[in-house]
């Protein structure tokens, strides 16, 4: 049987296109604007931070002028924010290759405050013992290290290498024990290295000159600090954990924190693979002996420092920075979140007008059903 079909002479009226399309308009909009506009919250520990990124700024000033009276002069192509921080691409001392970008990005004072987070998320308290190794090759990240330590009144005790790689604390007669020693001289920091090793490959600078190698030995020996025998890496990692221990005195060590990729502290080669930047918690992955598996290995946290252009964007801090970054800037100080006010406002746009797009729809509805004909009602 075929079916009549005829014309439509009603249907149910409902909102416009034009009125829905805006509304999904208006939603998109209302969406970006939420995301947009934010309102910046302080983080947590935020005055320990502060003080301890201020800290980093003065011992950096104090190395600056060092530097200006010192010698050599400081490079604005390598250095553009004139740090004095960032040392020679070549020197009788430099044991290694290094990223100019990493020296840069490291010399930041707000790296002090990204070293207190750490350690609070480790949980450390007033008076813990921390163990610490420094590189020469980052002078500005163990400038950054004492400094968190000073904020959080923490006791450090660092062993220290003393050559570096290129852009380090590479300069002969200004290495990082001598660093250390006149921020120590100038009452910014307590903590100071209670020995040194070579540092480079194998933490024996091998391939450096005899000159390059006495240059490193009288550092060792003018800042007054222990000189750690060459050996086996195996010999060199229990030397550390056994200084570390007497230095300890009994008190627990509650943390370790490693600058820069050193062999004993890390492992060598093998390390690079299995432990990565930032904290690194115990029985999370397998170790690698090292002075970090072995802390791991005895339940204590690691903070590791290399890769450091990865943490410096986790962190909300720039890389290899044309202007001096100043104390308090960082994701690490103040994080965006979404104002609560303005995404109230926002919603109560949308829904306001979603309403009233739906009541005139259905006035619409309404003034149309008054008007309709019934087909039965014609000739």
């Amino acid at each position: 049987m075929a079916l009549r079909t005829g014309r439509v002479y009603w249907r149910p009226a409902g909102a416009s296109r034009r009125a829905l399309v805006g509304i999904a308009l208006l939603s998109v909009v209302a969406l970006f604007v939420g995301e947009t506009t934010r309102w910046s919250v302080p983080q947590a520990d935020y005055d320990a931070k502060f003080e301890a990124a201020q800290r980093a700024q003065e011992a950096f000033e104090v190395i600056r002028r060092a530097r200006l009276r010192r010698g050599p002069p400081i490079d604005p192509v390598s250095d553009p924010t004139e740090s004095g921080l960032i040392g020679l691409q070549g020197s009788p001392v430099t044991t290694s290759a290094g990223s100019l970008s990493a020296k840069r990005t490291s010399a930041n004072p707000n790296f002090a405050a990204v070293l207190v987070e750490y350690l609070q998320r480790i949980g450390v308290r007033e008076d813990d013992t921390v163990a610490v190794g420094f590189s020469g090759s980052f002078p500005a990240l163990n400038i950054a290290v004492l400094s968190a330590l000073h904020a959080l009144h923490l006791n450090g005790i660092a062993i220290t290498s003393t050559g570096a790689s290129n852009w380090g604390a590479n300069i002969p007669g200004f290495l990082w024990p001598d660093m250390e020693r006149l921020l120590a001289h100038e009452g910014l920091f307590n903590t100071v290295s209670v020995a040194a090793s070579l540092g480079g490959v194998d933490d024996s600078a091998v391939g450096l000159s005899d000159a390059g190698r006495r240059l490193l030995e009288e550092a060792a020996e003018r800042n007054e600090l222990l000189r750690l025998p060459e050996g086996t890496l195996e010999e060199a990692v229990d030397r550390r954990m056994a200084l570390y221990e007497e230095a300890a005195a009994g008190r627990p060590i509650v943390a370790y924190i490693n600058v820069g990729g050193g062999a004993v502290s890390m492992g060598g080669k093998r390390g690079k693979g299995v432990y990565g930047p930032g904290l690194n918690w115990p029985a999370s992955k397998a170790t690698v002996d090292s002075v970090i598996g072995r802390f791991l290995d005895r339940g204590v946290p690691v903070v590791h420092l290399t890769q450091i252009e990865s943490i410096a964007e986790e962190h909300g801090l720039p890389i290899a920075p044309a202007t001096p970054p100043r104390p308090g800037e960082g994701a690490v100080f103040q994080r965006g979140k979404p104002s609560r006010v303005v995404v109230a406002c926002l919603l109560v746009v949308l829904c306001g007008t979603i309403v009233l797009v739906g009541h005139r729809a259905r006035q619409r509805a309404r003034t149309m059903n008054d008007d309709a004909v019934p087909s039965g009602a014609q000739g």
